[in-house]
């Protein structure tokens, strides 16, 4: 089965220098994430489009499901941000978990190798620059994590950012 994020992701575009990314989903109630551009309460991840470039956000998780060759479906990331005719992708994970929960980046972690593995399954990559954030609204990357990063960038080819903040460039 051909799985498409630019078709099947729920898609919002903006030019806004500035926005955020929010997710109302609840243990019971899945909902795509959205971005906003006016209500910075809601905000998980915020956006920093300096340049006002159009920027398009793509929901993933509640929109585009694969399934893994055990039968399994594949676990996927909230969103994508893409900008530069595509040339950009920023996979985006968000949490809003209490920062002593430490499992909140564990799991972040697999949602979005799983989704680069995915993209990179159904989707040509080459030329494209692709960055992972994971964004949680309560936690900051711990100090002494240098290893978790180095790790994801070497089983993925992808630096990840545990930051709120994503600059597009």
């Amino acid at each position: 089965m051909k799985v498409d994020f630019f078709t099947q992701g729920n898609k919002k575009s903006t030019k806004s220098l500035q926005f955020g990314i929010c997710d109302d989903s609840t243990k019971f109630v899945k909902k795509p994430a959205y971005i906003d551009e006016s209500d910075s309460e809601k905000w998980i991840a915020e956006v920093h489009n300096n340049q006002g470039k159009p920027i398009d956000f793509y929901a993933i998780d509640c929109c585009v499901k694969w399934y893994l060759e055990n039968g399994d479906k594949a676990k996927v990331c909230d969103g994508m941000l893409s900008y530069n005719e595509n040339k950009n992708i920023v996979f985006v994970e968000l949490k809003d978990r209490n920062p002593g929960y430490k499992s909140w980046r564990k799991k972040a972690e697999d949602q979005l190798k799983s989704t680069i593995a995915g993209f990179r399954k159904f989707h040509n990559t080459e030329g494209i620059n692709i960055k992972a954030y994971a964004c949680n609204k309560q936690a900051l990357l711990d100090v002494g994590e240098e290893e978790f990063l180095e790790r994801f960038k070497a089983e993925t080819e992808v630096t990840l950012r545990v930051f709120r903040e994503i600059e597009i460039s």
